[in-house]
């Protein structure tokens, strides 16, 4: 697949019209290339690319497993007890959904459309998975490209389009555990619209971090003594099938205020950490999408907007904000607390539509959208889980498709 089209003339002096055909032809390039299998970067490589990312850690452990959980606020036992995990038809620790984005995270057919006049954003991710992941296992992957799709947008000066690429996770057996599909949006101004307030972060410029008051902190509070009480947790009591009934509600699970502890417990365990002269390596090669600090003069790597405001309001956002996975994954805590032991995800496809700030509440909530038994006759379960923010506004989604145990085969092998 060819990287890279003509790029000798400036796409800021185009007309919108010539802009919008190179763009055209670009994208068309890259769509020849679906299909195609590549293989991510050594773990032993330096990386030139943020956005070109291979393993992070190849080997599981119990450790890895109970610190995602930790970054997801999760503290159910099952992911971190062994003991307790051992009485479990799992029969010791399996890992959370998601789990898979330590394992690896992104692909690596890296940053795309690298132009001016182009906004890069994550759109969340589909997760498919076959089997549990387990301490002791061992990973490789592939990613096999997708390609763009263009989504109509009415009444917007700039073009939209989505980028997907499915990463495939393979255990020490050969086994394909999970498929993770990566989904970025990317945002397209020709030069004679981009006078206009066309960015997205417009949408934030009144943006006012909320003070909250003693009764509020309160009850945020307690919500989180229910949590590590497992009050809203099914835990070793068999949700069946049969007992679902479409409409009913998951309880509701509190993350926040988000701050930059909780985004720094994601970066350890799902993040790939670039520091100093590694740090360089991703950056030297792409400095027009690495901004100025004007209070050093020096280049800031881009994802230090999850970490400072300083560093987001050099992107023109107001405060730092949490990574879209990091979003997916509090929807992961209200789902797997709903569900109990027994159950398996096998699905979950996640949107990312607003940003979640620092200072921002997410209250998790969720309920049954359908019920059926699938094509492999497993009796299973749509849950529709979102995350509201403090003033009611859904800024990610996700569709879990949840197995159940059955009554009538309740000894069947999940």
């Amino acid at each position: 697949m060819a990287e890279n089209i003509n790029e000798e003339f400036d796409w800021d002096n185009l007309s919108d019209e010539e802009w919008n055909k190179r763009l055209d032809e670009k994208i068309a390039m890259f769509n020849e290339g679906r299909g195609e299998v590549k293989l991510p970067p050594p773990s032993t490589a330096i990386m030139t690319d943020e956005y070109e990312r291979g393993i992070n850690y190849k080997y599981i452990t119990e450790d890895l497993i109970r610190h995602f959980a930790d970054a997801c606020g999760d503290p159910n036992p099952i992911w971190r007890d062994p003991t307790y995990a051992s009485g479990t038809r799992w029969g010791g620790i399996i890992a959370p959904p998601l789990f898979e984005s330590c394992i690896a995270f992104g692909s690596a057919f890296g940053g795309r459309l690298r132009v001016p006049g182009i906004a890069r954003l994550a759109g969340g991710s589909k997760h498919d998975y076959l089997k549990p992941i387990r301490p002791g296992d061992s990973f490789s992957i592939y990613d096999r490209y997708a390609g763009f799709e263009e989504k109509q947008v009415e009444g917007k000066p700039y073009r939209m389009f989505i980028e997907s690429v499915p990463r495939y996770y393979i255990n020490q057996k050969d086994e394909i555990v999970a498929v993770e599909t990566h989904r970025n949006i990317y945002m397209a101004t020709p030069p004679g619209k981009r006078g206009k307030k066309v960015k997205e972060a417009k949408m934030y410029q009144d943006k006012v971090r909320r003070v909250y008051t003693q009764e509020e902190l309160d009850m945020i509070h307690q919500n989180y003594d229910d949590q590590l009480d497992g009050k809203f947790r099914r835990g070793a009591k068999t949700r069946y099938w049969e007992e679902v009934e479409v409409g009913e509600k998951i309880p509701t699970i509190i993350k926040g205020p988000v701050d930059v502890a909780d985004a720094c417990a994601r970066t350890m365990v799902s993040c790939y950490p670039y520091a100093y002269a590694i740090k360089w390596a991703v950056m030297r090669e792409h400095l027009q999408h690495h901004p100025i600090d004007p209070d050093t003069g020096e280049h800031i790597l881009r994802r230090d907007w999850h970490y400072t405001d300083h560093a987001a309001n050099i992107f023109g956002y107001p405060y730092a904000n949490s990574a879209g996975i990091q979003n997916e994954m509090m929807l992961v805590h209200g789902i797997t607390d709903w569900m109990g032991d027994d159950a398996f995800v096998k699905s979950a496809d996640s949107q990312d539509r607003r940003m979640v700030f620092f200072g921002d509440m997410t209250y998790v909530k969720g309920e049954v959208s359908k019920k059926y038994v699938d094509e492999n006759n497993d009796h299973v379960v749509e849950v529709h889980v979102w995350g509201e923010n403090q003033d009611g506004v859904l800024h990610t989604k996700s569709d879990f498709i949840v197995k159940l145990p059955s009554r009538a085969e309740y000894n069947r092998p999940l």
